[in-house]
């Protein structure tokens, strides 16, 4: 029977929520993340429609609402019913041009306490269908849930048949609600984890200017592969250490506090769920300059494996212990230095495009959020994307830091030199420095 059903939220949905939290009112749209579906040529608008229902029906995240007021959030999953989607006129066919209709729409709220967490429309170019314009909210999906839905519209749109109806976050939630001992022993380990965090790295309240960057790097997968399978690690923590031992560089100093994202899919059963499951996993990384590189990586691989092993937790419960332990900064979404591999998700960047051979610049982020967020996806190449303030790095670091992490990846794999303080982070390409013209540093070696 297709009925209305209420459970406590999971554990990564309220971390979702408590960060919608410390947001402003007029801020609660940053949890909308666009996504746009292809549709095949001569696709029919009712076809479109047809495989987005079947998608809303089969996930229950998508019919979805949130009760975030309650001592206890709540989520009610609503029973599914038939509807209909507007269409979009799109500037030209291109999936950039559905992008950029998906972005302004997903610069509107979306009410969770009353609306599904999802709004999409048939994208159409001259007559033609092109795109399924959608945003969803962070609540129902992070980044490989959007792959899942990606993918399973894609085998609808080729006259495939989904497998099995998958899990549910009702019973992730209820799962993770009921198992007391599992809480506490998780709970336990970040009390005392805490201690050893850099405070330089949990100030929070910076409101100066973020710049944004990014760097595609075939070479640097490459390198990252050969680094991974020769310490027998993974390919994630290599750029992780990577990343890590840069920006200590840039700051001139040897521990650096990071809120990793924990994407908690480890678990087979939950592989196919469509939720929110990101959490931070917090990490002090040891970048001593005497530090063999080879120790520096079997080490930051191991201690990262065990946060993401305990990376499933109630934020809310972990504040109200740090605030009994009286600690100094209870707060668990603290966290000036992000994290975040967004998995197997990065496509080359179009012809011409600066990123290929050069630092990519593009329009200042808002004034918010963590101080340095990275985020790091793979495919053909590693894309590695940067969000940093001028106050903690500066545009020109910012330039520094993605050319000397490509460095880093390619001397750790070509010739490992016996200590950290040894390697060159020289830049391996032309460079621009900022985003003004003429302003570049070494050309490719």
């Amino acid at each position: 029977m297709n009925q209305e059903k209420t459970a406590p939220m999971t554990f990564g949905q309220l971390s979702v929520i408590r960060d919608l939290d410390l947001s402003g009112p007029d801020e609660q749209s940053d949890g909308n993340l666009p996504l746009v579906l292809p549709l095949p040529p001569g696709t029919s608008k009712e076809t479109a429609v047809a495989a987005w229902a079947r998608l809303v029906e089969r996930h229950e995240a998508l019919r979805t609402v949130y009760d975030r007021g309650a001592t206890q959030p709540t989520q009610t999953v609503r029973p599914f019913e038939p509807f209909e989607l507007d269409t979009v006129e799109l500037a030209d066919a291109t999936e950039d041009a559905a992008l950029n209709a998906a972005a302004d729409w997903a610069k509107q709220e979306i009410h969770i306490d009353r609306e599904h967490s999802w709004r999409a429309a048939v994208g159409m170019h001259e007559g033609a269908t092109t795109y399924l314009v959608c945003v969803v909210h962070h609540l129902a999906a992070d980044s490989a849930a959007c792959a899942l839905l990606e993918q399973e519209f894609a085998t609808l749109m080729a006259g495939g048949t989904l497998q099995p109806d998958p899990p549910q976050p009702l019973e992730l939630a209820l799962e993770q609600h009921g198992d007391a001992d599992q809480r506490e022993q998780t709970i336990e380990y970040w009390l005392e984890e805490w201690q050893g965090f850099v405070d330089e790295d949990r100030q929070g309240g910076d409101a100066s200017r973020r710049v944004r960057a990014a760097l595609y790097s075939e070479r640097a997968l490459t390198a990252a592969h050969r680094v991974a399978e020769r310490l027998s690690v993974s390919v994630q923590s290599v750029i992780f250490g990577a990343s890590a031992l840069v920006l200590c560089r840039l700051k001139d100093r040897e521990r650096a506090t990071f809120g990793l994202l924990a994407g908690n899919r480890a678990e087979k059963r939950w592989q196919g769920l469509l939720s929110s499951m990101n959490q931070l996993a917090p990490i002090t990384v040891e970048a001593r300059r005497e530090s063999s590189p080879d120790v520096f990586l079997r080490t930051l691989y191991l201690r990262s494996l065990e946060r993401l092993l305990y990376g499933a937790y109630s934020i809310d419960e972990l504040r109200r212990r740090l605030t009994e332990a009286e600690h100094a900064n209870p707060d668990p979404l603290q966290f000036d230095c992000y994290f975040n591999f967004l998995g197997d998700i990065a496509e080359p960047p179009a012809t011409g495009s600066p990123a290929l051979d050069d630092v990519e610049w593009f329009d200042d982020a808002w004034q918010g959020g963590p101080s340095f967020n990275l985020r790091a996806s793979m495919g053909a190449g590693l894309y590695l994307s940067l969000t940093a303030s001028d106050a903690y790095l500066g545009t020109e670091a910012v330039g520094r830091f993605l050319t000397a992490t490509e460095a880093a990846l390619v001397n750790l794999a070509d010739d490992t030199p016996d200590t950290l303080a040894e390697m060159s982070l020289a830049p391996l390409r032309q460079v621009s420095l900022s985003r003004e013209p003429g302003l570049r540093t070494v050309d490719h070696e």
